[in-house]
This record gives structure tokens, sequence and C-alpha cells, in this order.
């Protein structure tokens, strides 16, 4: 009789949602902010240097119509929070110069790479306060069918880092920022990540401005770990 009533107060108990890993409200459980930017800290743990050779299109607007411009340059980042480009002076089939391409670029901001190379949680707890992103709001959410979890705003509604449930991944950075006297909506999706030096990188990254594709980056080669050639230094930028 003592064997059946077990079974019974074990029954009700998971019928009336005691059991482990869920919260109150039946519903999977949700990490804080800290706990997620530690796991997704450690997937680029030991990138604390990366070169990148990448192909750039950049879409471009003339006469109302949408044209692309496709280049190579090159792309460093150093942590903690240091990166640039150059623009490879070939620029095939295109009579411009480097100095034509960035004129075309001066609502890109780069500051995204920051995440992609060797942090601190409290580092990356910095830049997303930085983007005005809510570190006491975390919600599940997705994006194109892949489960995230989201910081900061609901989808849609505000600046916010959507994180990969499975491999606790950057999929998608949102926020706001000013270039001259305009605030523009910034979107930065990760995709195509790859498995490199213990770690993972994504070799396919698009840039949004103001929900319109701006530029889209295809990883030609990557370098981890590597002396930065001194030409790709600036001290401005960081």
């Amino acid at each position: 009789m003592w064997i059946k009533r077990s079974v019974a107060a074990i029954v009700v108990v998971l019928v009336t949602g005691g059991s482990v890993g869920t919260c109150r409200n039946g519903h999977a459980y949700i990490m804080p902010a800290e706990q997620l930017l530690d796991l997704m800290s450690s997937r680029f743990s030991r990138f604390h240097t990366v070169l990148l050779t990448q192909s750039t299109r950049l879409m471009t607007t003339e006469q109302d119509e949408d044209q692309a411009i496709t280049f190579e340059e090159k792309v460093w980042i150093k942590s903690p929070g240091f990166y640039g480009s150059l623009v490879v002076p070939e620029i095939v089939g295109q009579d411009m110069s480097p100095e034509d391409i960035q004129t075309l670029r001066l609502d890109i901001d780069s500051a995204y790479r920051k995440l992609l190379v060797a942090n601190t949680p409290n580092n990356l707890a910095t830049y997303l306060m930085e983007w005005d992103i809510d570190l006491e709001t975390v919600s599940f959410t997705r994006l194109n069918g892949v489960i995230a979890f989201c910081i900061g705003a609901a989808p849609r509604e505000g600046p916010r880092l959507l994180i990969e449930k499975e491999r606790f991944l950057p999929l998608l950075l949102n926020y706001k920022t000013v270039f001259g006297a305009q605030t523009r909506m910034i979107e930065v999706r990760f995709k195509d990540y790859r498995k490199v030096r213990n770690g993972w990188f994504p070799f396919t990254i698009e840039y949004f401005l103001d929900g319109e594709p701006a530029e889209t980056y295809l990883i030609l080669d990557a370098d981890f770990n590597v002396s930065l050639p001194l030409g790709l230094i600036k001290n401005d930028l960081q």
C-alpha cells in the first residue's frame, strides 16, 4: 500500500509542475544575461587576435536604382575592443579607389566585431549597456526557425542580442547609433558558423541599416592569434 501511495505522490508532483528545469509558468528555464554572456564568451575565448580577408558587398543607390559594389578588404580584431579594416586597392570592375569606397560607408558601424574575440562576461555586459540593451530582460524567441535567447527588448521593439540556445553563439545584434545628426537602427546577423581553433566563427555577416540591407561580408580567409600587420593597427579605432 505504501508503494502505491509513493507512486501517486510522484505523479502529483509532476502534474503540478514540480519537475526540474522548468519555471513556475511551465516554460523552459531562462538563464540570466550574465550566465548567457559567460557561455557565449567561452566560444571565442581563444581568439585574442583575428585577421580576416573578406569579400564585401556594398549596396548603393544611384538614380533611384539599387546597385552593388563588391570588393575585398582586410579586417582585424584584437581583444579587448579593438578593430579596423583596410580596403584592398584593386577593386575589380569598378573605377573607384579605396577612398571612394569609404565615402560610401559613412553609415557603417563596425563595433559589433568586438563580440567575436576573447572577452570577459563583464566586457560583454559593458558593450551591451553601451548599446542600450537591457540586461534585466531575457526571453525566448526564434530566428529563421532557430530557438534563441533574447537579451533586451522583444523582437522588433528595440536593442537586443539573440544568442542561439543550442551552441550559445550570437545570431543577431540590434542597436541604435548616431551618424551626424541622425539616429539609425543597426542590425547585424551572424551566419555560417564554422568550428575553428577550438572555437566558432561566423563566415557570413549581414549588416542592415534601418531595416534595409547595406553590406554583406563573406569571409575568404581567417587567421587567429597571429601578429597583426602594423599598417592595420590604428590607435583611433576602438
